[in-house]
């Protein structure tokens, strides 16, 4: 039954979907809708000002904007102050703005002359421009931001030049951000100054106290950036980026850094590391974090290398039980994970090794997704140890060859070897061709509603050079299409075994009774010599 034109108009003034809906239109469409009547005509308006990057479009309402040269890339200056009644008029846009990104050099509307801001801090009526602004991304001459900090502003990015250095006009600024925006939740550096030059000013910017999350350009995290960020007491993430956007510091600045209290540390490199380098870092580590309990390693991988077969990777790029030997010298690590460009060189009784002298391990990814995916010597009885020896165990990745001809024969359930608090398993790029086997196999260790996974978290760089699918990709996906198959099967194998344990835990039960009650009577027969012709027991 189709709905009536009365539950249609019901649906359509709902405040939460129309903004929905607005959020997938462009902003010619939601203009329009602006005009449909006085209730879609609110919820428009906070759709197309609640993100502004077009200041021009902003001030453009306030006053006039005329170019002040004759080249088109002459900036805007208002062509007359504004005035009261011009605040008054803009504000019916102004308290709608909860990000605003400006940038200076490649403005998504015409570039905006220095004087317009002056104006705007010289006329405004309110001391907060834009009152419930939350975000702020400013790419200009700092100075200018100022008109917009506000207590309101929890997130605040910027670009510093280097000639802020030159005019000493960066600590003004940064008290500025400490004084107008104390609540500031998430800070933003984006600069290539390199951080000995400003290092007394920007320690000035931790006083900060609710910052939880600080992103920094490379080489900026020196000994004293890190003294300062450690009296944060909300901060959770310490962040940079290697994006050219984010700018650069100079390495010569944090040689001298040792930050030996480190309890989690994430390392991407863009390099194809070998394993003789993995094997310096995990020792350094070692030696000089004992307190770490999270460890991650990213190496580059490359799918356009021409080595894509396992036969021809030698020996000595693959990291093998002697590159991770250091990792049982972390008394506190219970999360580790590494990728590589090739399969780890690993036997069964090395796992078993590392899975013994490991039981508070919690998350394990053991380079489950190689670009070199063609051969391994692992099988999915690579789980059981780790089923067998880490109790605490949650999330585990293996690159394993779980092919039917591959899979155990048989696997020893007197007593068996099950995950007790996996919920976890992530099986990457590993070889299958038969699902049911598999399925079968993992249902004998896998407790219930496990989350089963495979894939790739680098992008293939030929999918976007080519129209047809690349072979690598194709490869992949197929092993996915396998892996989705076992997904599926798996919880109700998983409960049937379940069901079957709880008979055979009940029939050995049955056993014990039979087996007591029999030797409850083979005693008082013997107790009355053997004669039970004359006489009746009781049990």
């Amino acid at each position: 039954m189709l709905p009536t034109n009365r539950a249609q108009s019901r649906v359509l003034d709902i405040p939460e979907l129309l903004d929905m809906i607005f959020a997938f239109l462009d902003e010619t469409s939601v203009a329009s809708t602006a005009s449909v009547c006085k209730r879609w005509s609110e919820i428009a308006l906070d759709t197309l000002w609640r993100d502004l990057a077009d200041l021009h479009r902003l001030f453009g309402i306030l006053r006039a904007l005329k170019q002040t040269g004759d080249s088109p890339d002459s900036p805007y200056a208002f062509t007359a102050a504004p005035d009261a009644d011009d605040w008054g008029r803009l504000e019916k846009y102004t308290r709608r703005v909860r990000r605003l990104t400006y940038h200076y050099q490649t403005p998504k509307g015409p570039c905006l002359c220095p004087t317009v801001f002056e104006d705007v801090a010289r006329t405004r009526t309110s001391l907060n421009i834009l009152p419930n602004l939350k975000t702020l991304v400013w790419n200009a001459p700092p100075p200018l931001a100022v008109i917009f900090m506000q207590p309101t502003v929890k997130h605040f990015t910027f670009w510093l030049p280097e000639t802020i250095v030159q005019d000493e006009s960066h600590l003004p600024f940064f008290r500025d951000v400490v004084s107008r925006m104390p609540h500031l939740t998430t800070l933003d550096i984006r600069t290539n100054i390199p951080m000995g030059t400003i290092e007394d000013s920007m320690i000035f910017l931790f006083g900060l106290t609710k910052l939880r999350k600080v992103i920094l350009p490379r080489f900026s995290v020196t000994t004293r950036i890190a003294q300062a960020l450690q009296h944060l007491e909300d901060l959770g993430c310490l962040e940079f980026q290697y994006c050219s956007d984010q700018g650069c510091g100079d390495p010569a600045d944090i040689e001298s850094s040792s930050p030996t209290n480190l309890t989690a540390l994430y390392v991407d490199s863009r390099l194809i590391e070998s394993p003789a380098a993995l094997h310096e870092l995990l020792t350094v580590l070692a030696d000089t974090c004992q307190l770490l309990e999270s460890l991650g390693i990213v190496t580059h991988v490359d799918d356009t290398e021409p080595l894509r077969v396992l036969a021809d990777v030698p020996s000595e790029e693959r990291i093998n039980s002697s590159t991770l030997q250091p990792l049982q010298n972390f008394p506190n690590l219970t999360i580790f994970e590494i990728t590589h460009q090739y399969p780890l060189d690993l036997k069964l009784a090395d796992l078993e090794r590392l899975a013994r002298s490991w039981p508070s391990l919690r998350k394990l990814m053991l380079n489950n997704e190689p670009v070199v995916s063609d051969e391994c010597s692992l099988t999915l009885e690579a789980l059981i140890p780790f089923a067998k020896h880490c109790p605490e165990l949650e999330q585990l990745g293996l690159f394993v060859n779980a092919s039917t001809a591959e899979l155990p024969l048989k696997v020893d359930l007197s007593p068996s070897p099950q995950f007790k608090k996996l919920r976890r398993l992530s099986m990457g790029v590993s070889r299958i061709s038969d699902p049911g086997p598999v399925a079968l196999f993992l249902s004998q260790i896998c407790p219930l509603n496990i989350y089963l996974e495979s894939g790739i978290t680098w992008e293939i760089e030929g999918q976007r050079e080519q129209q047809q699918q690349p072979p690598l990709l194709q490869t992949i996906s197929n092993r996915c299409g396998m892996w989705a198959k076992v997904e599926e099967l798996l919880p109700l194998l998983t409960k049937l075994r379940m069901e079957e344990r709880e008979r055979s835990r009940l029939l050995v039960a049955e056993v014990q009774d039979l087996r007591m009650r029999c030797g409850v009577l083979t005693d008082k027969l013997a107790a009355i010599g053997g004669r039970s012709g004359e006489s009746c027991v009781t049990l």
